[in-house]
């Protein structure tokens, strides 16, 4: 009998308690779950800067496309013209979004920069870039691209200060001369494997 009497008052303990935090709740408004809506700024792309030349000649009034695809699937693109010496430049891009609030999110952004040339795309930087803060081993490689046209695609590692047993990847025409580890080219159809680096040392991959 005491037992069970026990389990009433509990029970009503219990629905007491909950009507207090659903009357605060709705007397609070929207207040008490704002912070679920509250947007936070997410880095898409530092500042870039570049130049491109065909034949070593730079190359004037040539569009470049910067195309930026956080995990909302909005496209975030803009464009920008070499000048006479075939530099080219974008801002720094950043934008509010309350999907870094949720629990369960793999934060990531699409980085692409390229050149439409008739129906080939040209790749400057093809990239994917983890969480939402700016990574500065990105802002260093892209604060300056020395593109030639003549150049093949390459897949490329570039490293990782946080993580040096895991470097990070991106494909570009581009090259740099430091912190570059180039490991696969791109022929049309054709594809191979760059043996330590080196442009002269190529194993042409087999693909059925």
């Amino acid at each position: 009998m005491k037992k069970s009497i026990t389990n009433k008052i509990t029970h009503i303990i219990l629905a007491l308690s909950a009507c207090v935090i659903i009357s605060t709740a709705i007397g609070q408004g929207d207040d008490m779950f704002s912070w679920f809506r509250k947007k936070k700024e997410v880095f898409l792309s530092p500042e870039v800067n570049g130049i491109v030349t065909e034949n070593g000649q730079p190359v004037a009034n040539l569009e470049i496309i910067r195309s930026l695809i956080y995990i909302d699937e909005k496209v975030h693109r803009d464009a920008a013209i070499t000048d006479e010496n075939g530099h080219f430049h974008f801002p720094k891009k950043t934008i509010l979004s309350s999907i870094p609030n949720k629990l369960i999110a793999e934060h990531r952004v699409s980085q692409e920069i390229f050149i439409e040339s008739e129906s080939t795309l040209i790749p400057l930087w093809v990239a994917n870039q983890s969480g939402i803060k700016e990574i500065p081993e990105y802002s260093k490689k892209l604060a300056f691209l020395e593109c030639e046209l003549t150049n093949k695609r390459v897949a490329f590692e570039f490293k990782n200060n946080n993580n040096e047993h895991l470097n990070y990847v991106a494909s570009s025409i581009c090259r740099w001369k430091t912190d570059y580890m180039p490991y696969w080219l791109y022929d049309g159809d054709r594809e191979y494997r760059i043996n330590n680096g080196d442009f002269n040392n190529l194993t042409e991959r087999n693909i059925k």
